[in-house]
């Protein structure tokens, strides 16, 4: 029985994520960035927003796993962002807008990799890819 509730649970989990895909950026402040130095656990490139997972240690040394996510692949291709943009491991620079809630959820603004490759600036104002362009280093 409850293998079974398990996979009802999932499955009607599942079936509902569609309806997250698309929530607008008013659950971030406007006003609320941070810069996050951290290594990379996990990157998805793919549409509707890209996904970047990250280990980020705060004040006290203990390590805080942070999901930041941005526009789709579409938007943020111009401003400098790759499929291969970031690796499992990388150490990685990231300015964020920051969730109102306070949990460790951000919007990327900017990213900084390793070798010093700069990636586009997003503006958080309106929504739109700045004009760094894909260039940045």
């Amino acid at each position: 029985m409850k293998n079974k509730c398990l996979i009802l649970l999932v499955t009607a989990f599942l079936i509902s994520l569609p309806l997250f895909a698309h929530h607008g950026a008013a659950s971030f402040a406007t006003d609320k960035t941070a810069v996050l130095k951290g290594t990379v656990t996990k990157w998805i490139y793919s549409n509707p927003h890209l996904l970047l997972m990250l280990d980020v240690k705060d004040e006290h040394g203990e390590v805080v796993h942070w999901v930041l996510e941005s526009q789709s692949p579409t938007v943020m291709y111009p401003t400098g962002y790759r499929k291969d943009s970031f690796k499992p491991g990388d150490q990685v620079t990231v300015t964020a807008g920051l969730s109102k809630n306070g949990e460790a959820v951000g919007r990327i603004l900017d990213a900084v990799l390793a070798d010093g490759t700069k990636l586009g600036r997003f503006r958080a104002d309106d929504g739109s890819a700045g004009s760094a362009g894909a260039a940045g280093k």
